[in-house]
């Protein structure tokens, strides 16, 4: 679902499996309850400790995340939008 960004109700039915509503109820109570952001501490903390993360290369990114409508823009993002040339 999140893969593919498809609505929750748009589930395929399957057989042993819950509805689009059900898994969209458990994401949000796993969200709130913050199951996702200690599922990734734990994932990090194991990787590094088998040596498998290279932090010279970590990249954080939201370029995702929309801005709200009449939001103010930050001053490095202006300044740096400024001195850019365009091409």
């Amino acid at each position: 679902m999140l893969r593919y960004a498809i609505p929750w109700a748009e589930l395929p039915p399957a057989y042993g499996w819950p509805s689009g509503q059900t898994c969209w109820r458990r994401f949000t109570e796993w969200r709130r309850a913050g199951v996702w952001e200690q599922l990734l501490g734990r994932m990090q903390q194991l990787l590094e400790q088998e040596g498998l993360v290279d932090w010279s290369r970590a990249l954080a990114d939201a370029s995702l995340v929309d801005a709200k409508k009449g939001a103010p823009r930050s001053p490095a993002r202006s300044a740096a939008a400024q001195a850019a040339v365009s091409t």
